[in-house]
């Protein structure tokens, strides 16, 4: 019966050390600074990194304000996260990759706890359901409710938005 219990042991410590590459970790990178791409992504260095559990629109991106008027709703939203991150130190935890090769992170200003949740919040993003549930539903249906940003008027969602637009030309 020993004997058993310790080959048991063996196996399962063989295991985990075999896919122990394939386990999740958490990676964390922090810069002094970042560069901001538009309202869900930046760079630090030679990473680009988009927001987790958010869709921001794209910099040419309009929106359709209360009074029906065009507003520039995707240059709003770089301008929020520029602004965001303009206060320093930014540290991203990283949970994936995305199919254009930037690591999707989790972001944090000096002073901003959640960037993609502050973003969401302003109504200068949206979340997307992922795997069932939008990260950041709760943010959404705040600034939906207090009409803020996006939420002001119309918008096209920004993933439909680039559907309909050439990368690059839109």
């Amino acid at each position: 019966m020993r004997k058993a219990f310790y080959w048991l042991v063996l196996i399962v410590i063989g295991v985990v050390w075999y896919f122990s590459d394939q386990l999740s970790h958490v990676e964390s990178v922090t810069a002094p600074q970042a560069e901001v791409r538009d309202g869900d992504s930046l760079a630090m260095g030679s990473r680009t990194f988009r927001l987790y559990g958010v869709d921001a629109p794209e910099y040419r991106q309009m929106c359709v304000d209360q009074s029906g008027r065009e507003w520039p709703c995707g240059k709003a939203a770089r301008l929020q996260l520029a602004a965001m991150v303009a206060s320093g130190s930014l540290t991203c935890v990283v949970q994936a990759r995305d199919k254009y090769h930037r690591d999707v992170a989790r972001c944090s200003s000096a002073t901003v706890p959640d960037l993609g949740e502050a973003m969401v919040q302003a109504g200068l993003a949206i979340s997307p359901a992922e795997r069932g549930e939008a990260p950041y539903a709760r943010a959404e249906a705040a600034a939906r409710s207090a009409k803020r940003g996006l939420w002001q008027g119309s918008f096209e969602s920004p993933a439909d938005w680039r559907a309909l637009h050439v990368r690059g030309a839109g």
